[in-house]
């Protein structure tokens, strides 16, 4: 997907929107708007962390980018491939899972829901990470 065609977005593509983008394509991982801020801010020295919040919430409304909520706290991605999250109540951590065969199943559910036309879904399952499970082992 490029800059062009994602989200089928139309709107001027500005700088900050373009590093937002970039940042967030290269940043592996579910960051906060704070993480989010201090990685822009390295090649827009000048740019607000209320623009670049402001820019998340526009860019998240055009489809550009998507929301995760963990623990009231927001944080945004831009994998685009069909995926869901496996997110530790304990530390938040938040990793993606691929999986065709329940996006399939989730799709065909979907499907027959009359009156909406679902074009996504992702699910959010909730447990314990690795690192906490060892850390409950070992402490």
């Amino acid at each position: 997907m490029t800059l062009e065609t994602a989200g089928k977005a139309d709107m001027k593509y500005t700088n900050q929107r373009v590093e937002i983008i970039t940042f967030l394509r290269e940043h592996k991982g579910h960051p906060t708007v704070d993480e989010i801020y201090d990685g822009v801010r390295k090649k827009l020295t000048r740019i607000s962390k209320a623009t670049v919040y402001k820019n998340l919430k526009f860019l998240s409304e055009k489809g550009l980018i998507e929301e995760v909520n963990v623990k009231g706290v927001t944080r945004f991605e831009a994998n685009f491939v069909p995926h869901h999250h496996l997110i530790c109540r304990k530390c938040g951590k938040i990793e993606d899972f691929e999986s065709d065969e329940l996006f399939d199943y989730l799709m065909k559910v979907a499907g027959g829901i009359e009156g909406f036309n679902i074009d996504s879904v992702n699910t959010n399952f909730y447990g314990e990470c690795k690192d906490c499970k060892e850390k409950n082992r070992n402490g």
